[in-house]
């Protein structure tokens, strides 16, 4: 241990680690003033940026240094400042952006985290703990904050639906995105499926906003009480892992409910890896614990998980950011 802590590089690590909060804080600050937006494409003197964006030039310089850093920015000649391909992850209009992301962890699931010791000591999560109620209850209540969060899962939707895009769809005519939010995933499979039909299927206030049109359909309701029936694919897109594994497993057994011999059920979440290595998954199963009581899981914890609920596992596929889990109610 003493020679731990008299390695210079060891301290400075751990350091990093315990001050990381930092650079999430400084990410989120300059989103909110839309720095990356007012910098645009070229580099900027950093008096210029600070106009744009209504922000303190000395202030900006320091939160700056802090991202080039990061790799978030490059800092050029006589003090200006230029985005790179990182740092563009934050503009609205970036392909896959992180910006709402951003926004979103900056506001109730940050503060959730205040609740960290609590989440560890019980198991539960600390949103309730902080905010009096379950997260879904509250985004119930505030249509704004609701919003934010469909945002925020929309953003990700590019990259989550990778190996959805990948997947033989060929002979498929009806999907169920089961906890669709906006419809973001439905409009994208329609986009690249012309034959195919899709139904949003969500809680009432957040399907609102939703338009039934075409060849989409919009269904309010409770996918703990029913689902709707008959679709050919259902796609549980990272809804799991909001939920313990018995109210997991009270979702898909309605899933099943609703599905028909020859429909199949897609999952798309981060499954866990086995080793020691880092990986996103294992960060993400974390907030889902503090934030909802919920979890990540690994490739033996689904094959329980679904085997629980009638389901088998046909295949796994995908990659670190989502994996698709392929099943059929067990014959």
């Amino acid at each position: 241990m003493s020679a731990l802590l008299d390695n210079d590089e060891a301290n400075s690590l751990l350091r990093r680690k315990i001050m990381g909060y930092i650079v999430s804080q400084a990410i989120f600050a300059v989103t909110r003033a839309d720095v990356v937006e007012h910098l645009g494409d070229d580099a900027l003197p950093v008096e210029v940026i600070a106009a744009k964006a209504g922000v303190d030039r000395d202030a900006l310089t320091r939160f700056l240094r802090v991202l080039v850093a990061e790799g978030l920015f490059t800092e050029e000649p006589r003090g200006s400042f230029a985005v790179t391909g990182l740092g563009s992850l934050l503009r609205e209009e970036t392909p896959g952006s992180l910006r709402h992301l951003a926004t979103l962890m900056d506001n109730e699931a940050y503060q959730a985290w205040s609740a960290a010791e609590h989440s560890l000591r019980t198991g539960e999560a600390g949103f309730d703990k902080v905010f009096g109620k379950p997260m879904f209850d509250w985004h119930g209540e505030r249509p704004a904050e609701a919003a934010a969060f469909d945002r925020a899962q929309a953003g990700l939707v590019t990259l989550r639906m990778l190996p959805l895009h990948e997947w033989d769809w060929s002979g498929v005519g009806s999907v169920v995105d089961v906890g669709g939010g906006n419809g973001t995933l439905v409009d994208g499979l329609l986009a690249r499926h012309p034959r195919l039909r899709g139904t949003v299927f969500d809680q009432p206030h957040v399907v609102g906003p939703t338009t039934t049109s075409g060849r989409r359909e919009a269904i309010g309701g409770d996918f703990f009480e029913r689902v709707p029936p008959g679709g050919d694919v259902y796609v549980l897109a990272q809804i799991l892992h909001d939920w313990d594994d018995a109210d997991a497993t009270r979702i898909l057994r309605r899933v099943a409910e609703a599905m028909t011999p020859g429909s199949r059920l897609l999952i798309l979440e981060q499954v866990v890896p086995d080793g020691a290595e880092p990986h996103p998954a294992k960060l993400l199963d974390l907030h889902m614990l503090v934030l909802l009581g919920g979890r990540e899981r690994t490739e033996t914890h689904w094959r329980e998980l679904l085997g629980g609920a009638g389901f088998e596992i046909c295949r796994v596929t995908g990659s670190s950011r989502s994996s698709l889990i392929e099943a059929r109610v067990a014959r």
